[in-house]
C-alpha cells in the first residue's frame, strides 16, 4: 500500500508554512494535481523485455518508467529508473521489469494540491512522481516540468530574477577526451544525470545518462578493463550543442527554455561562453515556492 502524506511532528515554522499554503488555496491561487499532470505517461508490464524499456526510453526521452501489475486493473507496482538500465549486469533475455522495479519515494493522488506536491518532491530528490487514485490505479505522471508549467502559466511575474541568483557555481565536469568509463563512475558516486562538457573553460556539449543508453552501453562494458582501453570518449557520444544563457536572464526565461526544449537543465555562461553555472528543474522550482513564500526543503 502507498502512503501518500507524512507524518511528522507540528512545528512553528511547519504551522506557519500550512497557514501559508491555506491562505493561497483559499485565494484559488493555486492548482490541484489533477489540473496538471500527465496522463499519457507511458507505463509497463512486468513482463516487459529488457530491451522494450531501453526503446522506450530511448524513443521517449523519459527518466522513470511506471511498472503496472496488468492493463485492466492498472495497479502500481513500482517504478524503474533511468539509471537503473546502465546497472543491469547482464543482456539476458530473461530480465524483465519486475527485475528491476523499486518502491518509488513519493506517489499522489489527483486531489492533492501542486504547492504541497513540489516540495514533497524536492524533497525526496524526485524530478517524477506517479499519481495514482483512491484504490491505487495508476492514472498518470507528475513530474517537475508540469509544475514549472504551471507556474509559468500562473506566476510568471514571480519569477523575474536573474538566474545567477539561484545557480549552482560548483559545477562538476569532463573534458571532450574523458573516457565513458569514468563519465559513468562520476554519474554514480555524485548522483548526476547529466554533466557538461569543458574545453577551456568554454562548454561544447553535454553528456547525459540518455547519450549512455542511446549508444547502447551497458554495465559490463563501462566496467571491462577492455572496453576501458578502447574507449570511446565524451567527444564521441556527447550532446551538442549545448543550451546556455547569461547570469542575467530572468528565471522565467529559463523555465521556458526547460519547458519547449524538454530539458532538465540549463547551464549558465559570460558572454565568451565560459561556464559560470548550472540550473535545473529544481532550482526553478524551488524559486517558485521561495516567491509563494514558501520553504522548498
Amino acid at each position: 500500500m502507498y502512503t501518500t502524506t507524512t507524518c511528522t511532528y507540528v512545528t512553528e515554522e511547519i504551522l506557519l508554512h500550512e497557514t501559508i499554503l491555506y491562505i493561497i488555496w483559499c485565494l484559488g491561487l493555486t492548482a490541484r494535481i489533477a489540473d496538471i499532470f500527465s496522463p499519457r505517461y507511458p507505463y509497463v508490464l512486468p513482463d516487459a523485455s529488457f530491451g522494450e524499456l531501453r526503446r522506450i526510453v530511448r524513443e521517449q526521452r523519459v527518466r522513470m518508467l511506471p511498472v503496472v501489475a496488468d492493463e485492466k486493473k492498472m495497479k502500481l507496482l513500482g517504478i524503474i529508473r533511468r539509471g537503473a538500465l546502465l546497472l543491469v549486469t547482464s543482456t539476458r533475455v530473461e530480465i524483465t521489469a519486475k527485475d528491476l522495479v523499486e518502491e518509488p519515494s513519493v506517489v499522489f493522488l489527483p486531489s492533492e494540491d501542486v504547492t504541497t506536491a513540489a516540495r514533497n518532491m524536492l524533497r525526496a530528490d524526485e524530478w517524477y512522481a506517479p499519481v495514482i487514485d483512491d484504490e491505487e490505479r495508476y492514472i498518470g505522471v507528475l513530474g517537475l516540468d508540469d509544475v514549472i508549467r504551471y507556474a509559468l502559466d500562473n506566476y510568471r511575474e514571480k519569477l523575474q530574477k536573474p538566474v545567477s541568483g539561484i545557480m549552482e557555481t560548483k559545477v562538476v565536469y569532463v573534458e571532450p577526451d574523458t573516457p565513458i568509463y569514468k563519465v559513468w563512475q562520476m554519474m554514480l558516486s555524485r548522483r548526476l544525470a547529466a554533466l557538461p562538457v569543458i574545453k577551456s573553460g568554454k562548454i561544447i556539449g553535454v553528456v547525459a545518462e540518455h547519450d549512455l543508453i542511446m549508444h547502447g552501453f551497458t554495465r559490463p562494458y563501462l566496467e571491462s578493463p577492455s572496453g576501458h582501453r578502447r574507449g570511446p570518449t565524451v567527444g564521441e557520444v556527447m550532446s551538442t550543442p549545448a543550451v546556455t544563457v547569461e547570469p542575467d536572464v530572468p528565471i522565467a526565461e529559463v523555465a521556458s527554455l526547460m519547458v519547449e526544449r524538454d530539458i532538465g537543465r540549463i547551464y549558465v555562461t559570460d558572454e565568451n561562453g565560459i561556464l559560470q553555472g548550472v540550473v535545473d528543474r529544481s532550482d526553478v522550482v524551488a524559486a517558485w515556492l521561495r516567491e509563494l513564500g514558501l520553504k522548498p526543503l
